[in-house]
């Protein structure tokens, strides 16, 4: 579960995210809408600490990503998945592919990598 609870963000005097708290359920599939410029980019950043809230917190599957160091925050994020709106792919390579290499990073073994990407 992602328990997101006041989370506000600030660019000087401007806040594009404004005491904002939600609950999203483990398994689910959730979307951002909004009109442009509502924030939903800078909410979304807030959920895998790519950029800090300035006030709030976030907790991803009962840990508080907003109170880990640097090295536990990048331990948590490899249990995250996100796909932002201008996702990057490699182009020459297929879906499935792109998916193996994600988790090539990630350090997963060949035979269950291919086997996630076919299931995904």
């Amino acid at each position: 579960m992602i328990s997101i609870q006041n989370v506000s963000t600030a660019f000087g005097e401007h806040r594009a995210v404004d005491d904002v708290s939600l609950e999203i359920p483990t398994g689910s599939i959730q979307g951002i809408i909004g009109f442009s410029g509502a924030g939903k980019s800078t909410l979304l950043r807030n959920v895998n600490l790519l950029l800090r809230p300035s006030a709030g917190s976030v907790v991803v599957d009962g840990t508080d990503l907003t109170a880990l160091s640097p090295s536990g925050l990048r331990e948590a994020r490899r249990g995250i998945g996100m796909v932002f709106q201008h996702f990057n792919l490699v182009h020459n390579l297929t879906a499935a592919q792109n998916v193996a290499l994600a988790l090539k990073f990630a350090g997963v073994d060949r035979r269950a990598r291919q086997a996630r990407a076919l299931e995904i």
